[in-house]
């Protein structure tokens, strides 16, 4: 007779794709813990950098941009219909206020980046964010409206779970319980906290795949993408000439501009789908970030693609997060390890 223990087997694909069958796991996937807390983290950093390359080299024309020098930019500004609270922050006829709000916006994003009361600080930053916003409708790339939805959004999210002041606090104090655990009332559900962070990774990614496929549906109505020229004239811009050398280095291939403008119209247009299989998943990332890297380097546009690749990287899992972290460890012991 076999006496070796029975071992159980994972459940056939058929199984665990059958309607009755979707709805408990994914209730379960929703309440049990959250999710890609490694990803919000580095989410949180790029977004906090992303306001910091929009606000430290705008610096010395603050006042031209956004305070009392900017009234070129009325009645428009008025006239996007924002909520009219927003407005006080950044008052164009009050330089105090305005004084004090944008210095603080700017220790506010550092305070966020380092992950210090992350809790407390973020919806702050995102009032005094979209404030700031209201003053100047016209400048932008994307970037900017993207990072107000996404504000919002993360306000209940786990942000600091790592590369955080807060969870080396955590870590020092011993306290293994999240702030959610330490300070949820006695009544509220113990689940709640992770349904909404799992939420927010819902509507994040949604974002993103709304942005890629209203991207690439737009693409296709243009000739310079079905015929691999559109990054040749991107990149031929002389106002987004960063490295004007490199920018021209890019484009003297034309089958590499037609094959980089093809692949790019392509991967956005079959991303929602690329995504839903694990191997195809890292492919979809891996290539989308190396777009959003091409268009900050040759273009400059940095906030966009930080925000982009952050979001993104929301489509890693935590687990291959640690094991590429555990696999680099063990690549830098080798590298120290003295030769014999």
């Amino acid at each position: 007779m076999n006496t070796t223990a029975s071992v159980a087997r994972p459940q056939p694909l058929r199984e665990r794709l059958r309607p009755s069958a979707l709805w408990p796991r994914f209730v379960a996937w929703l309440m049990h813990r959250p999710h890609a807390t490694i990803g919000f983290s580095i989410l949180r950093i790029l977004m906090g950098l992303s306001m910091l390359i929009v606000l430290v080299p705008s610096y010395a024309d603050r006042q031209y941009l956004w305070g009392a020098g900017a009234w070129w930019v009325e009645p428009e500004a008025s006239r996007r219909g924002w909520w009219e609270p927003l407005r006080v922050f950044f008052p164009k006829d009050n330089a105090v206020v305005f004084e004090i709000c944008f210095h603080l916006l700017i220790v506010l994003a550092v305070v966020f980046v380092a992950g210090f009361k992350t809790r407390w600080v973020t919806p702050v930053l995102m009032v005094l964010w979209v404030g700031l916003s209201t003053n100047t409708t016209l400048l932008g790339n994307g970037g900017d409206t993207l990072m107000r939805i996404v504000l919002l959004f993360v306000v209940f999210a786990d942000l600091s779970r790592h590369f955080s002041v807060d969870a080396w606090l955590r870590h020092r104090r011993g306290a293994r319980l999240s702030f959610w655990a330490r300070r949820r009332p006695a009544w509220v559900p113990t689940w709640l906290g992770a349904w909404l962070h799992n939420t927010v990774l819902i509507l994040c990614v949604f974002q993103i795949l709304l942005v890629y496929f209203v991207s690439s549906v737009l693409k296709f109505q243009g000739e310079e993408w079905l015929n691999g020229t559109a990054i040749y004239y991107a990149l031929s811009i002389e106002q987004f000439h960063v490295l004007p050398a490199l920018s021209q280095l890019a484009w003297q291939s034309a089958p590499m501009v037609a094959l980089a403008t093809w692949l790019a119209l392509w991967v956005q247009m079959l991303f929602p789908l690329m995504i839903l299989w694990k191997p195809t998943r890292y492919a979809a990332v891996f290539l989308i970030t190396g777009m959003h890297l091409g268009i900050a380097i040759l273009l400059g546009l940095w906030p966009f693609s930080l925000m982009m690749i952050a979001l993104d990287l929301l489509l890693v899992r935590d687990g291959s997060w640690m094991r590429l972290g555990a696999r680099l460890a063990s690549l830098r012991r080798g590298s120290l390890r003295p030769a014999t």
